[in-house]
């Protein structure tokens, strides 16, 4: 915001100085730092490239415009009281090995983040449009995944959850703009990164490190989606591509993008931009799951689920905002973006499984069991929007800001429906193949086996299940703060104070319906619709004959009289409406000492009040329930940023954040068994309203260095210490009788539920580079690299029924992205390469003993994951651009293990993708 002002004590005899920084083509330049000496005051241009320093007093100041990748520009400013002197700061290269910044689009971008990145209090990372869409990024979070110590959950060939500092997606909060987005999908609170395509936004930042003015979820971080803003020079884009994948005869691939926007009015007050991006794309996905032997050992196998998926998934959306100038440094603005996803997709599984209880496939002449086929329909509608009204005020010595939102969210129509056949096979010859199998973890079968599940007479249906209903979450929020510059030992102060309210409802109403035939629906009627010669590289193993849902639908819709129908609306176990609502306030002050020295103080306090309303299941019924919880946190900031050389900086923070529960363990509806455990006749399992938010201890040490002509290291180190993290806790409950059990039964139960319990830490190295090597002679003039590296180690404490110490789920050691880039005369290429190491992706408890080894029983594990990309552009003509790319070139694969990579659980493979198009961009605009 608007910092480094002083005040006075006659408003009357004061001055300002406001004005725009622009580069030698007349793009703006966002983040550009705008300095004056006597008193030292320092603020940076916003998007739009304007800057404002106002509380000066009648006189004349040299005044100073630095931007990293360009020559700095130095003018003298006369100032009179009760008006504003105008600078109009164009900043030109220092030389020729300089050109590459103004001249390519990527390079002039990533001068604008790291400037971007220089400006900002805490320790921010920022990915603008240009990058994020210079590789072949399926949707954000493919995006997100190439930035220092972001890891991602991946599903269907493409990231789903963004993970920063290897911390559970829960730990990371996403916002629009710095308001709160709603999560798409029941249950939890982090968002759905694949539902949001690549191109709808300005740039994404990602915040490793918190302060006072900002909301305090997020121990890992937090995101934000940065819509565009208008610029004085009109900007107009439109992007086209097509692309193809050899799984299941290709796939079509569409993605289109389209932004205009531009100022009007006198002086150009008024500003509109707006975008719109659609993604459409078909994928196969090759799949096997072998099924463990629970009883361990090196013979494990038990059985082998054969999946084959087909996708097809389209992403739309739009963003964009509107703002209005009242003067120089105050307006008044609305800020949109909606985004809608649909999957719809089929998947095809037969499970080859044993016969012989307890006795492996592995081990010779057991006969297998009568194979399994169940085929399923994905097709989720996910929505999520964001509407934002608010404005800035600039006075003479102070500024308030003031600001009302509202977003929804939703998960609806049918995200899941599943037909399964049963065998009609008294006995199968299906057999392992002992004399086959080169590879003992990739267990081959006889052809016994593939004839079977080839065979469609041998199959008739036993069951459709629907998935229906609609999951949604409404966020209302107000917020308000304000700031007074000062003065204290003839240093600049700037003193914050604000305020925010949000209200979060979240709920599902779901239910399942269960079509059974009251016939025999035999196989054969359903023709078989997918056919792959090739599946899981080479064949190895023989597709089934696949039977499309939509078929078995369209059927069960044509013929309602031949089934039978059970609903389980109104008494779903998964039905459950919160409120939760969270008031906050902070205060925070900012000293600028000399030399450079910043620093920045604040606390914050926030409360936090949870509604519960669901559902009581027992022997009595189904019956309505409901409870309240509250707590408060407090959560202290500080932060010392100063000089260490030339073009070096030092950065000092601390920082407290915090990760509310997820709405499933505070609101998951009460149900209880009447089986018999032992001693206890009777288990209970229900979520806790009184779940605190686990908080986190954040240190931060970072060191960077601007490079020249155009580049940045750095190098730094964290620690965070969590407290109050949400473990699964049973026990047994000494006072606890369901409605309509007897009074014997009183305390005779064993209760499993969501608690605040033990303790953890994790701690890590970063480091990332970031040069373009301009000044080498001749072509080698457009070489640059772009790569960072991180190592993260963790600990767990006192989690309940594990002695030992295992690390964080999501904790992945090593981590790195290499992307070498090219850009020189008409062509720019980039290639992007990132690894993730395996990570524990659940903890595993088998006849209560802990997992914690390597063996087939230990913890879940992702495999490790290393994928290469690769795009490039040829300028046709000045507005005309041909873009080819390759997604997943290596063909990388995707799954988990247990204990040890041999021991899998879910191999998947998708195949590279190639896409090629073109990009029109009649002005340049902005960049």
């Amino acid at each position: 915001m608007f910092c480094g002002l002083v005040a006075s004590a006659g408003a009357q005899t004061r001055g300002a100085i406001g004005g725009t920084v622009t580069d030698q083509t007349g793009a703006a330049l966002k983040g550009a730092q705008v300095s004056v000496q006597s008193p030292a005051l320092m603020v940076s241009t916003n998007e739009q490239g304007r800057f404002y320093i106002n509380n000066l007093a009648p006189g004349t100041y040299n005044l100073t415009v630095s931007y990293v990748g360009l020559a700095s520009f130095t003018t003298s400013v006369t100032v009179n009281a009760g008006q504003t002197a105008s600078v109009a700061a164009q900043l030109q290269i220092a030389g020729r090995e300089e050109t590459v910044v103004v001249s390519a689009r990527r390079a002039s971008a990533e001068a604008e983040a790291i400037n971007e990145e220089r400006a900002a209090d805490n320790l921010l990372q920022v990915m603008p449009h240009e990058v994020i869409t210079s590789l072949p990024n399926a949707n954000l979070a493919d995006a997100l995944g190439r930035l220092p110590s972001v890891t991602l959950e991946r599903d269907e060939g493409e990231g789903k959850y963004v993970q920063v500092r290897s911390t559970e997606p829960r730990l990371t909060n996403t916002t629009v703009d710095g308001v709160n987005l709603p999560s798409e999908e029941p249950g939890v609170r982090q968002i759905k990164f694949d539902a949001i395509p690549s191109g709808l936004v300005d740039s994404v930042q990602i915040s490793k490190t918190l302060q006072a003015n900002m909301d305090g979820d997020g121990i890992g971080g937090s995101v934000n989606l940065v819509t565009r803003t208008a610029s004085d020079t009109p900007t107009f884009e439109v992007t086209g591509l097509g692309g193809y994948t050899p799984i299941i005869n290709g796939r079509g691939n569409t993605t289109e993008t389209a932004t205009y926007g531009r100022r009007f009015g006198a002086s150009k007050k008024f500003g509109f931009i707006a975008g719109g991006s659609f993604d459409w794309e078909g994928r196969g996905i090759d799949d096997i799951e072998p099924v463990p032997d629970q009883n361990s050992g090196e013979t494990w196998f038990d059985g082998m689920s054969l999946r084959e998926y087909q996708y097809f998934r389209s992403r739309y959306g739009f963003a964009g905002s509107t703002d209005y100038r009242i003067r120089d440094g105050s307006n008044v603005y609305a800020r949109f973006l909606y985004s809608d996803f649909k999957n719809y997709g089929d998947r095809w599984a037969y499970q080859l499984q044993d016969n012989t209880p307890n006795v492996s496939l592995l081990a010779p002449g057991n006969q297998g069991g009568v194979p399994s086929f169940d085929g399923e329909l994905r097709n989720p509608d996910i929505q999520v929007g964001s509407l934002i009204l608010g404005g800035t005020h600039v006075l003479n010595s102070s500024w308030f800001t003031w600001e009302a939102n509202v977003g929804r969210s939703s998960y609806g129509k049918s995200p899941y429906s599943d037909a399964y056949f049963s065998s009609t096979l008294p006995a199968s010859n299906c057999e392992f193949n002992s004399s086959g199998t080169t590879n003992k973890y990739l267990p081959q079968w006889n052809q016994a086996c593939f004839s079977e599940i080839q065979n469609p007479s041998n199959y008739t249906l036993s069951n459709i299940t629907r998935d229906l209903g609609t999951a949604a979450q409404l966020n209302l929020g107000l917020g308000g703060s304000g700031a007074k510059q000062y003065h204290i030992g003839g240093h600049s102060a700037v003193l914050e104070v604000g305020g925010k309210f949000r209200n979060e409802h979240k709920y599902a109403n779901t239910y399942v319906l269960t079509l059974t035939p009251n016939g025999t629906v035999g196989m054969s009627q359903f023709p078989n619709s997918m056919i792959n010669h090739n599946y899981y590289n080479g064949g190895a193993y023989p597709l089934g004959y696949n039977v499309s849902l939509e078929d078995v639908l369209s059927y069960a819709n044509s013929n309602a009289g031949a089934f039978s129908q059970s609903s389980t609306q109104g008494q779903d176990a998964s039905d459950f409406s919160i409120v939760e609502k969270v008031g906050a306030g902070y205060l925070m002050n900012t000293i600028d000492f000399a030399h450079g020295i910043r620093f920045i103080a604040g606390l914050r306090a926030e409360n936090t009040s949870d509604n519960v309303h669901n559902l009581s299941f027992g022997d009595t019924g189904v019956t309505p329930n409901s409870y309240s919880g509250s707590y408060y946190t407090l959560l202290p900031s500080a932060s010392l940023r100063f000089n260490a050389g030339p073009d070096s900086y030092v950065r000092l923070i601390y920082a407290r954040g915090l990760s509310r529960p997820d709405p499933q363990d505070i609101a998951q509806p009460l149900s209880w068994t009447v089986s018999g455990n032992g001693a206890n006749r009777y288990s209970v399992n229900f979520g806790n309203a009184n779940l605190k938010a686990e908080t986190g201890d954040d240190v931060d040490v970072l060191y960077e260095h601007y490079l020249k002509p155009f580049g940045i290291i750095s190098a730094g180190y964290f620690y965070k210490s969590l407290k109050n993290p949400i473990v699964s806790e049973t026990y047994q409950l000494t006072d606890y009788l369901p409605p309509g059990a007897p009074e014997v039964d009183r305390g005779n139960y064993l209760a499993t539920q969501p608690v605040n319990g033990g303790s953890a830490w994790l701690s890590g190295f970063e480091a990332s580079y970031l040069q373009h090597y301009s000044a080498l002679p001749g072509l080698f003039g457009g070489l640059g690299l772009s790569a960072n590296y991180s190592y993260i180690g963790s600990r767990t404490d006192g989690i309940p029924g594990r002695s030992d110490h295992p690390r964080l789920l999501r904790n992945s050691p090593n981590m790195f992205n290499i992307s070498p880039t090219y850009d020189r005369g008409r062509y720019s290429i980039r290639m992007g390469i990132s690894y993730n190491q395996a990570s524990i992706y659940g903890y595993q408890y088998q006849n209560g003993t802990p997992g914690g080894v390597n063996g087939p029983l230990s913890d879940i594990y992702f495999y490790s994951h290393i994928q290469v990309d690769a795009q490039g552009f040829v300028r046709l003509k000045r507005d005309l651009s041909l873009v080819v790319s390759g997604l997943n070139l290596n063909n990388e694969v995707f799954g988990f293990y247990q204990g040890s990579s041999q021991y899998m659980i879910q191999r998947e493979y998708y195949r590279p993708t190639f896409s090629a198009g073109f990009r029109w961009t009649p002005r340049r605009g902005e960049k």
